[in-house]
């Protein structure tokens, strides 16, 4: 009688046991595919950025090409004074302070 509900408990729990583990495995190959599609996703958006950034610089050159000399003199300033301020250093240079008159 033992022997008898041994094998059924084992008829009727095989099946589940092909069941879960197909699932499992079914699973984990979603996982690879998910994996694979988010790398391909970050190369895209890595080239995307590439190739705004080439176009930025290129429409950046194109800009100041256009320019007067005395015009790029001024953004050339400019853009020194702007990097320094950033930097939290002060916006006029040693001898620029120096040579200013202070306000009273």
């Amino acid at each position: 009688m033992t022997q008898r509900k041994n094998t059924l408990r084992i008829i009727i729990l095989l099946p589940l046991v092909f069941f879960f583990s197909a699932n499992a495995f079914a699973q984990n190959e979603k996982k690879v595919k998910t994996k694979k599609q988010y790398k391909e996703f970050k190369k895209l958006q890595e080239d995307r950025k590439e190739e705004d950034d080439d176009a930025r610089a290129k429409g950046i050159a194109k800009h100041e090409k256009l320019q007067t000399k005395e015009t790029r003199k001024r953004m050339k300033q400019n853009k020194k004074k702007m990097k320094r301020i950033r930097k939290d250093k002060n916006s006029k240079s040693f001898f620029g302070r120096l040579f200013t008159k202070k306000p009273r």
